[in-house]
């Protein structure tokens, strides 16, 4: 008995990988309708999540000539700033140490400008040797230099009546981030500024597809690519948006998942046309009075009821099989002709 069903199955089986066609006229008064295989120039498919993230060297770091005892936040780290707008209380001794710094470097700019003009017609008419003019002009170009260090953080400092308290304001606007207590030699790092166009959406997709990649879409919106990098990590390629309209509806460090649109030649098929066989995804082409088999590679999603599948000539504009495929099915592995 068990040979038999054995040998039974095994016909079965064979039956069904040697048949790759269905006579039209053995289905009977099923409804048969059909479809063209619809060209398309993009396809649309789940990639990794993806992150709001800053796009590389877009962040405005604020650095001070001067390290703070105390670096006060006034915003959350993150936040929204308009330009102007007051981001952290500055206390100790070296914020008062900065501003009589200031105060005497540009005291000091102003006698040596006042000494440059006053010499340089002198040296023209040569009333004066050029080693005291070389002298005079370095020294007045030092001091502009030295307050010039200065001023700029200047820019961006707002004193206090307290001499030991001062403000980081902000430059410009955008997102105001916490600094990680980076700083070098001569400055200190308190945070940096990120415009809301350095903004981007950056994911993850194969390599072999990151030339192809196009756009971004997330549930809120559609955003074309901007940069692949170059570097591969494990087969993936990190991919960046261009800057996020207001519509993503995304903030800072949120993660949201992404599809890609990928330029690659399909067809797109109704969904219920393609079925399994042999571990294949395959559908009925039409041919004369014959329904034929014919594998495909499904390589993405158009909507909820469309697949997009990998081109060829032998799909092209042909008509495809849209409904009753399951029955037709059945007839092909042999369960039976319809009436």
């Amino acid at each position: 008995m068990k040979l038999f069903t054995f040998v039974f199955t095994s016909l079965f089986l064979l039956s069904a990988i040697a048949q790759t066609e269905v006579p039209i006229d053995s289905l009977g008064k099923l409804n048969l309708t059909y479809v063209n295989a619809a060209p398309s120039q993009s396809v649309q498919k789940a990639v990794s999540t993806g992150i709001v993230a800053p796009f590389p060297g877009s962040q405005l770091h604020l650095m001070a000539p001067m390290t703070p005892q105390q670096v006060q936040y006034l915003v959350a780290d993150g936040s929204a700033v308009s330009k102007g707008q007051k981001l952290a209380m500055l206390k100790g001794s070296e914020v008062h140490h900065f501003t009589e710094n200031l105060k005497a470097k540009t005291a000091l700019l102003h006698i040596s400008q006042k000494r440059f003009n006053a010499n340089k017609p002198l040296f023209e008419a040569n009333a004066i040797s050029q080693s005291t003019w070389f002298s005079i002009a370095q020294a007045y170009y030092d001091a502009k230099l030295a307050w010039g260090h200065l001023d700029h953080f200047a820019e961006m400092f707002e004193s206090d009546e307290d001499d030991d308290i001062g403000y980081l304001v902000a430059p410009e606007a955008g997102f105001f981030l916490y600094a990680n207590g980076e700083k070098d030699a001569e400055a200190t790092r308190l945070g940096s500024i990120i415009s809301n166009s350095s903004l981007r959406i950056k994911t993850m997709v194969s390599a072999d597809e990151a030339s192809l990649i196009s756009a971004i879409e997330t549930a809120n919106c559609q955003v074309q690519v901007a940069r692949t990098d170059a570097i591969v990590n494990e087969y993936l390629t990190s991919v960046w948006s261009e800057p996020l309209p207001e519509s993503c509806n995304l903030k800072l460090g949120q993660r949201a998942q992404v599809s890609g649109h990928f330029q690659l030649k399909a067809l797109k098929i109704p969904a219920q046309s393609v079925f399994y066989l042999n571990g294949q995804s395959s559908v009925f082409v039409r041919s004369g009075n014959v329904l034929n088999v014919v594998p495909v590679e499904v390589v993405g999603q158009s909507g909820s009821d469309a697949l997009l599948i990998k081109a060829t000539p032998q799909l092209n504009n042909q008509p495809v099989l849209s409904s009753s495929v399951s029955a037709v099915q059945g007839v092909l592995i042999g369960l039976g002709e319809m009436e």
